[in-house]
């Protein structure tokens, strides 16, 4: 069911992002879901202030603009990293080979290749990821109503698990890498808190947790930004369960047990650049500095 879109806007640090900045809101708040493997700490006090948080439900699009400027310019996607700006994973360069079924490659994305060498490798306590170009229909017709994409016309979900995570390298290489921020699209957010990203650093300390907004039927974003490059790990979940054959959202509870189903679209987030001592939580706030 349709219910009215909402931008919401504030931030957790003020940016000169001119008028975008009304679509910047604060900090949310952890969710009460205890998921088996999404874990709950929050950041360190410090790296919460210096962290910006984006996000909107509805109408996305000035939000992931604002996130958009607020990383840097668009990098091309070539091996080695660059000196800032962004990359974007938006599932159109993946070829029919891989799409509607459950063999997407982890790495597609890190490949010694032009064009894919973006430098996020994936995982999940499920058994793979599917790269849809239907919104998922081939597995049940009622999803096309339910999802929707933010750029046309391929989509993403973990197979058997609401549970994907984002390793990040130097693009093209096994070298460890972090990013100074990850955000992501996802689609048909119905209960709060059913989707979020909580990110970490190259130690495996958390640098917070946050929540996408509600939008029935629509789009949701959440994007988060420190001054410089310290995420290196995101945990992103998206729904309440997995995106499957038989399984229904709460959508069509009429239609037997539901779970808010949650499916993503495009990824976006700073250039992943070589990771050094200085990029871990304890550092940036014992410095003032974080990563380089």
């Amino acid at each position: 069911m349709q219910r009215p879109l909402k931008v919401l806007g504030s931030v957790a640090l003020s940016l000169a992002l001119g008028a975008c900045s009304r679509n910047m809101p604060s900090q949310p708040k952890p969710s009460s879901y205890q998921g088996t493997s999404f874990r709950q700490e929050l950041a360190p006090v410090g790296l919460h202030q210096l962290a910006t948080v984006f996000t909107a439900a509805g109408d996305i699009t000035p939000a992931v603009a604002a996130y958009r400027l607020a990383l840097g310019g668009l990098n091309p996607n070539t091996v080695g990293s660059a000196s800032g700006g962004r990359r974007e994973i938006n599932w159109d360069a993946v070829p029919a080979l891989n799409t509607n079924n459950d063999t997407f490659p982890v790495d597609f994305f890190n490949q010694p290749v032009t064009g894919r060498a973006r430098g996020a490798v994936f995982s999940t306590p499920g058994t793979g990821f599917r790269v849809s170009d239907n919104n998922f229909t081939d597995l049940n017709l009622d999803f096309g109503h339910e999802f929707v994409f933010f750029s046309p016309i391929r989509t993403f979900a973990a197979v058997g698990s609401n549970i994907s995570t984002v390793q990040f390298f130097v693009p093209g290489s096994n070298d460890a890498a972090a990013s100074t921020g990850f955000g992501v699209v996802f689609s048909d957010v119905d209960l709060p808190g059913s989707a979020a990203i909580q990110l970490f650093d190259a130690a495996g300390n958390g640098l917070g947790r946050y929540l996408a907004p509600t939008s029935p039927s629509g789009l949701s974003f959440v994007g988060v930004k420190f001054p410089s490059s310290i995420v290196a790990r995101v945990e992103i979940r998206s729904g309440q369960g997995a995106v499957a054959a038989g399984a229904n959202d709460v959508d069509d509870r009429d239609r037997g047990k539901a779970l808010d189903l949650v499916i993503m679209d495009d990824f976006i987030y700073g250039e992943p650049l070589a990771v050094t001592g200085a990029q871990t939580a304890n550092a940036a706030l014992g410095t003032g500095i974080v990563g380089r």
